[in-house]
């Protein structure tokens, strides 16, 4: 976990990159290995859940993060009130946070939150995904976790419309001391989704019907 520089730097213990969290606690490994159960947790009631019914609104998308990690942030499902970066990356300030948000969740509804596309080739769902996906990474609406957050999300987009969570294997690969995902989201910051459209292809495998 590495460390947001914030315009108010308060969610995290003092000198730490450990963010303040409701089990009091302070060793990182610790503190990584909750958020992966909690994680685990989530990915287990948000498929149960899923129906016809589910709507990919940005109210489900608040609901992810909120339902996942509220037991360890009080930050949890609650959308940033400061401008964070991360190395030489910026991420949508917080005056254009909200705005921006229903921007990209109006977009999403117009595309039938990607359901006209499950019967289309991967190539055209990955293409829709990535730009979303791009989009949320820009975003970066929580304090924390949003990568894990985001993908979650459209593994449940993903599971919807007949897929099996999108593999990132091939993403974790390190290139020039970053792993594939991270130089995507990065390149999302710059404005190209080309990285991402190309991890999420590869990432796609449709349930096989037996």
């Amino acid at each position: 976990m590495s460390k947001y520089t914030q315009d108010k730097n308060y969610i995290y213990y003092p000198n730490t990159n450990i963010p303040i969290n409701k089990l009091n606690i302070r060793d990182l490994k610790t503190l990584e290995e909750e958020e992966r159960k909690l994680l685990l947790k989530g990915y287990e009631y948000f498929h149960i859940n899923l129906s016809e019914q589910t709507v990919f609104d940005e109210n489900y998308f608040v609901e992810l993060h909120q339902k996942t990690f509220s037991k360890l942030y009080s930050f949890a499902g609650k959308f940033r009130t400061v401008n964070i970066s991360k190395g030489y990356s910026t991420f949508c300030q917080v005056k254009f946070l909200e705005q921006s948000s229903k921007k990209i969740f109006t977009k999403l509804a117009a595309d039938n939150y990607l359901k006209d596309y499950a019967d289309k080739p991967n190539e055209k769902f990955a293409q829709k995904l990535s730009y979303y996906m791009c989009e949320l990474i820009a975003l970066h609406p929580f304090f924390e976790l949003n990568g894990r957050i985001t993908r979650l999300y459209f593994d449940m987009i993903a599971t919807y419309n007949g897929y099996e969570y999108i593999d990132y294997k091939d993403a974790l690969i390190i290139e020039e001391g970053y792993n594939k995902f991270i130089r995507a989201s990065i390149e999302c910051l710059n404005g190209s989704g080309n990285k991402m459209y190309q991890i999420l292809l590869n990432g796609l495998n449709k349930v096989q019907q037996l």
